[in-house]
């Protein structure tokens, strides 16, 4: 099988504020920044289509690049022709769309919910509850009912809800009684589709789980994020949310699958695209560290990496606009 050539690439991040797009090029032998422009994001009224800001984009790139990318219906010119026009490969990252709305449900605030919100951290997401059996109140232990649970949750019609709790092996019937409120006000939820449950719990539950949920919502299963008390594994929840995220929110984008016709690789949320450029340049030197930071327009984002390990936080809240 022969191997394809590719000898530009057109990179784009649709973000909350700006549209940007970077055109990279073979240059004797050797990729070379051509050039890049942007022009604002349109996903809010009175456009509501991410596709005209990113033809607005590519139209000042093509003038800045004295390329032609765009045919005569503002679609992309995918491959690259041998009069120089459009591009062999095509790329995109984006922060548009609002951040995933979710809710921790966890077993203690110093261990399953500790490790959840560092998950949450990491990704475009508003933790908009949180619900544990057992709080503090003037320094007594409250437990929760049911019915407060299921109450909290239901407010707030979040679009996933992250359930962790007993390390894999122990606890199961205090794990499983959360398992049943979050089912039980998931069902509640009028919404289409019902909040996603995303079980990162105990591995040993994950039968029980699906049998309880059933059809009431859908669910997906991750690894624990709190395998055993002094192991904090995060890396399968975060990439649960950020599919989630890619498939709830990104692709529901108006004038986004337009845009997704023109791409050679699935979109990244641009948190997670700067995490693997930051991780990549870790690698040089394993005895240097490297630290990214990125003020969009409504989002901050810090990476830090050393010898490949990746840290990401991200500040759905806060950004220079």
């Amino acid at each position: 099988m022969s191997e394809v050539r590719i000898d530009s690439v057109l990179a784009l991040d649709m973000g909350t504020v700006m549209t940007k797009a970077v055109l990279i090029a073979r240059v004797e032998g050797a990729y070379r920044f051509i050039a890049r422009a942007q022009a604002p994001t349109t996903v809010e009224p009175p456009w509501s289509d991410v596709h005209a800001g990113v033809r607005h984009a590519l139209e000042n790139l093509a003038v800045l690049a004295g390329r032609e990318l765009m045919d005569k219906e503002g679609n992309l010119i995918t491959p690259e022709k041998s009069d120089g026009t459009g591009v062999d490969a095509c790329v995109v990252t984006t922060s548009a769309a609002a951040p995933l709305k979710i809710v921790l449900v966890g077993m203690s605030s110093d261990l399953s919910l500790a490790s959840l919100n560092r998950a949450a951290a990491g990704i475009y997401a508003q933790v908009v509850g949180v619900v544990s059996r057992a709080g503090y109140v003037d320094g007594r232990v409250v437990y929760q009912t049911e019915d407060d649970r299921v109450r909290s949750i239901f407010q707030v019609t979040p679009d996933a809800i992250c359930v962790a709790g007993g390390t894999d092996g122990g606890a199961e019937t205090p794990v499983m009684e959360l398992v049943e409120s979050v089912t039980l006000a998931a069902s509640l939820i009028a919404t289409d589709p019902r909040p996603t449950i995303i079980f990162a719990g105990n591995a040993n539950l994950r039968a029980k789980v699906t049998e309880m949920v059933g059809s009431e919502a859908p669910l997906r299963v991750a690894d624990n994020v709190r395998p055993s008390a002094d192991v904090e594994s995060l890396h399968a929840l975060q990439s649960e949310l950020e599919s989630l995220y890619l498939t709830n929110k990104i692709s529901k984008l108006a004038g986004y699958g337009s845009v997704e016709q023109w791409i050679n690789v699935p979109a990244l949320s641009t948190a997670r695209a700067i995490g693997h450029v930051i991780q990549y340049m870790s690698l040089d030197d394993p005895r240097k560290g490297v630290l990214g930071v990125d003020v969009g327009g409504a989002c901050t984002t810090i990476a830090a990496a050393r010898g490949g390990q990746l840290t990401l936080a991200v500040r759905s809240d806060l950004g220079s606009a």
